[in-house]
């Protein structure tokens, strides 16, 4: 697998996403930019392979996804240390990645439909 191919992408994102998450859980000052940055070399890989209209179609269902993956791995990793992490916590701001992201590659709608 190579070093930018989408899935190292989304493992890289995934990693510092949840080492972000885990800074916020804390009481010193959390710096998002790691996973920011992370996250918008995955969604501008994942925006140019399948083109603007399914990356639009598709990114509800991938952030959601994901979202389940990284609470997993957090009730995995922490061993009830971290039981405060719900599935909505993790999805919300996982969303922030993903809007800071779409702002950077110029997607139309900036905006990730929440329900």
């Amino acid at each position: 697998m190579s070093l930018d191919s989408l899935e190292s992408l989304r493992l890289a994102f995934k990693r510092v996403f949840i080492k972000y998450y885990l800074a916020l859980q804390t009481p010193a000052i959390a710096d998002p930019t790691e996973a920011f940055a992370a996250c918008r070399a995955y969604l501008t890989k994942l925006h140019h392979q399948l083109g603007h209209e399914e990356f639009m179609r598709r990114l509800d269902d991938e952030t959601t996804h994901l979202a389940g993956l990284v609470e997993q791995d957090l009730r995995q990793r922490s061993k009830g240390r971290y039981s405060q992490a719900t599935y909505e916590d993790v999805e919300d701001r996982l969303r922030e990645c993903f809007e800071h992201a779409l702002g950077r590659i110029g997607c139309d709608s900036g905006r990730i439909r929440v329900e």
